[in-house]
């Protein structure tokens, strides 16, 4: 089904992959100066239903940052600045240097992209008993390097800064038919769902103003938020009897 671009990180050079990766679909027919119609169908489609629910439960290297995510060490946020940068990738690397360089030019994001390093690149050299290692490849190895180092100490860094395809799926957050509801109507503000969230989304500040957590362009719809929260399911009537018993 390689036809069809399932909105995933998922690199459809690995001999195993299913579909096609809407990414490397928007590169090869920006350099081809073609409009990708069926994939862009596919992906918009798919993300006003769903939104950034694939991001957070289907996404294989999502899976991966969150396995690195629970190795024991510091943590550290991401100043808010910085998920800007994945926008200009999905520009510049996605579009526009394919477009005026060729789909075959180095600077384009499948040159580098973390998830073909796991899926295609690493099997690859295994495979050729660590022959031939040129510059390309240290390119992309020392990026996902870098990945997976920020992912230890960082959770879901690569998705808040530098995935071109959550950069695309992130405004749909905003009208997509799937979001995560407030789990309240009378948030406390205690702020467990924020330190709980893990793309520093701050859903308290929505779920207090009576908008839903999901209406945000970072979220992967976890529901964490939803879990964690001390006032989900807690029955108002029943609280307000209680307190005004003697």
């Amino acid at each position: 089904m390689k036809w069809f671009c399932a909105p995933l990180l998922n690199c459809h050079s690995c001999a195993l992959a299913w579909f096609a990766c809407p990414i490397g679909v928007f590169v090869h027919y920006s350099g081809y100066r073609v409009f990708p119609f069926l994939a862009v169908g596919i992906v918009l489609l798919l993300a006003v239903l769903l939104g950034r629910l694939l991001c957070g439960w289907l996404c294989p290297f999502g899976l991966l940052q969150d396995l690195l995510h629970k190795i024991p060490s510091r943590k550290f946020g991401l100043p808010r600045w910085t998920r800007w940068i994945k926008y200009g990738i999905l520009l510049g690397m996605v579009i526009l240097a394919p477009f005026f360089l060729g789909e075959q030019t180095m600077c384009s994001f499948c040159r580098i992209c973390p998830a073909s390093a796991v899926q295609v690149t690493v099997p690859n050299l295994v495979k050729a008993g660590f022959s031939g290692l040129g510059t390309q490849t240290l390119v992309k190895l020392t990026f996902l390097a870098t990945v997976i180092v920020l992912g230890i100490f960082c959770c879901r860094s690569f998705c808040r800064v530098f995935c071109p395809l959550g950069a695309l799926l992130a405004p749909l957050n905003y009208i997509s038919f799937w979001t995560v509801k407030t789990p309240t109507t009378d948030c406390t503000l205690c702020g467990k769902c924020d330190a709980l969230c893990p793309v520093a989304g701050n859903p308290s500040l929505r779920a207090a103003a009576g908008v839903d957590p999901g209406r945000t362009a970072e979220c992967i719809a976890c529901t964490e938020c939803q879990s964690v929260c001390p006032r989900n399911g807690v029955d108002k009537s029943a609280t307000i009897t209680q307190s005004s018993a003697p």
